[in-house]
């Protein structure tokens, strides 16, 4: 007698979500496990190896370095040798150069002033190595060494020096202290020949313009302390009164050019070194 068996129930073989997830799961464990091992193992010896696009973020994060001092002369604002000696020499010099002129020419009677120029003084030495005896009108003029409105490092005073003339053309130094108004010393030019005296009472005459004049010209045109006038001929020929006028606001010098006879600034030079 057969018997007749109902078929078994296949059994559902698709995975269950849950399962899944939990595969899924261990899978990206395993990966992440495996890449940290890397990255420790670097070369062996256990230490640390930025990867390339680390390395490159760190590169493009990394300040630039920054300019050095005096890269640029202009941004560094330090002075020139002639501009610190300007700064230095103005202080020293408490008579001013109208002061200076009306004393120099009160010592020369009948004297016009032909020249004026402002130097430092009392510190510079002269060939042997010795000082400059205080008062040697023979060795003024390596202790005024310099152009015009500049001082030696090592200047303490300062000098008004000055060429009055008479005349008849004959030409006197005087030398006056810039910062007690007294006059050092006074001493006529030796070296002038009678060419020499004609032709500077020639330009005394024709001058129509006092020194106190053209430097007020000068000083209009371009406030500041005014370090030399002098007299003379320019290269065309004109008679001018040349005038030095330093600006303390950048310690440059600046050289008019002022017509003797009409009192015009005609020409105009700055010295910025």
């Amino acid at each position: 007698m057969s018997r007749a068996y109902s078929p078994l129930p296949t059994p559902d073989r698709r995975p269950r979500p849950a399962r899944l997830a939990l595969t899924a799961t261990c899978l990206a464990a395993c990966v992440a496990l495996l890449a940290g091992c890397g990255d420790d193992g670097g070369d062996g010896d256990g230490g640390d190896q930025a990867s390339p696009t680390a390395s490159a973020t760190k590169a493009s994060k990394a300040p630039s370095s920054p300019s050095q001092p005096g890269d640029s002369p202009s941004a560094s604002g330090r002075l020139t040798d002639d501009q610190a000696e300007r700064k230095a020499l103005l202080p020293l010099a408490r008579v001013d150069h109208a002061k200076a002129a009306r004393t120099a020419v009160a010592k020369v009677p009948g004297g016009r002033l032909v020249d004026l120029e402002l130097k430092g003084t009392g510190g510079d030495r002269d060939d042997k190595g010795t000082d400059d005896a205080p008062g040697d009108a023979g060795a003024a003029d390596a202790r005024a060494a310099g152009p015009s409105g500049t001082a030696s490092p090592r200047a303490r005073r300062a000098e008004w020096i000055a060429k009055v003339a008479t005349k008849d053309g004959t030409a006197h130094r005087v030398r006056v202290d810039a910062g007690s108004g007294k006059v050092l010393d006074t001493t006529a030019e030796a070296d002038q020949d009678g060419d020499d005296k004609r032709e500077l009472a020639a330009q005394l005459s024709k001058a129509r313009r006092t020194p106190e004049q053209a430097a007020k010209a000068a000083t209009d045109a371009k406030p500041g302390t005014v370090t030399s006038v002098e007299l003379g001929d320019d290269d065309a020929g004109a008679l001018v009164w040349s005038v030095d006028v330093v600006t303390p606001r950048d310690w440059n010098k600046t050289t008019f050019a002022v017509d003797a006879v009409t009192g015009k600034v005609v020409g105009e030079h700055v010295d910025r070194d």
